[in-house]
């Protein structure tokens, strides 16, 4: 017979998900990225270096730049989404609001840069929410944020069962579109005046997944730093 494991308590998650990120307010992290993306052209690909900087309660930023020539750059404040499209003939800013029930390709894109789908922010269960465990993972519905009840979004994460680590958030509209963003091990955040022992955690590895199993970004990050003055800086 096959054992299933015991699913861990919505309580025990948000315990955990406290320690690991419930002190963090800023953040800049560098890495690189891999980005693909299609249009009238085909399709396309491109590496690059990832700078990502986040102030809590004010929103996310993410660029994607190579030899300097940014490629992508797009955001978050939690309410709306927005992505400079860059390599467009002319180029444009693409906006819209998170509470969209038909979200269109660059609103899934974009969904990549909010809080919750970098592993930032605390991934916090919806009140009276089940644990279940499926695919090895304990899954679970989170606190809806941003308008996402008002869209009908439902967003999950799935936590390795026994150290408890986010490993995937999964969103999923009413009209039946999905994103999700796969974690991989997670880092430490260097924090100025903080014991190393008590620095926040967040996934070095990120990617983000489109409808039908194909890959639109990867970042694996190589510093994170707790610095307000960067993080509140332009990208």
């Amino acid at each position: 017979t096959t054992t299933v494991p015991t699913a861990p308590t919505a309580d025990a998650i948000i315990a955990s998900e406290q320690a690991r990120v419930g002190a963090l307010r800023v953040l800049h992290a560098r890495g690189v990225a891999e980005l693909r993306w299609t249009d009238e052209q085909g399709t396309h690909f491109e590496q690059g270096d990832a700078d990502i900087r986040w102030c809590a309660g004010r929103g996310v930023a993410a660029s994607i730049s190579k030899f300097g020539d940014r490629h992508a750059w797009l955001g978050s404040d939690g309410t709306r989404w927005w992505r400079f499209e860059l390599k467009t003939a002319p180029s444009r800013l693409v906006w819209g609001m998170i509470a969209a029930s038909a979200p269109t390709q660059a609103a899934r894109e974009a969904q990549v840069a909010n809080p919750r789908f970098l592993g930032i922010a605390p991934l916090i269960p919806r009140t009276g929410a089940v644990v279940e465990v499926r695919d090895g993972l304990a899954w679970v519905e989170l606190e809806q944020a941003g308008g996402e009840a008002v869209a009908g979004v439902r967003v999950e994460a799935g936590f390795a069962i026994g150290t408890l680590e986010p490993r995937s958030v999964r969103a999923q509209w009413n009209a039946g579109d999905s994103s999700r963003v796969d974690f991989g091990e997670l880092m430490l955040v260097e924090t100025p005046g903080v014991a190393q022992g008590a620095w926040p955690r967040i996934p070095r590895r990120l990617v983000a997944v489109r409808e039908g199993g194909v890959t639109a970004l990867s970042i694996a990050l190589d510093s994170a730093r707790a610095d307000a003055e960067a993080a509140d800086r332009p990208t």
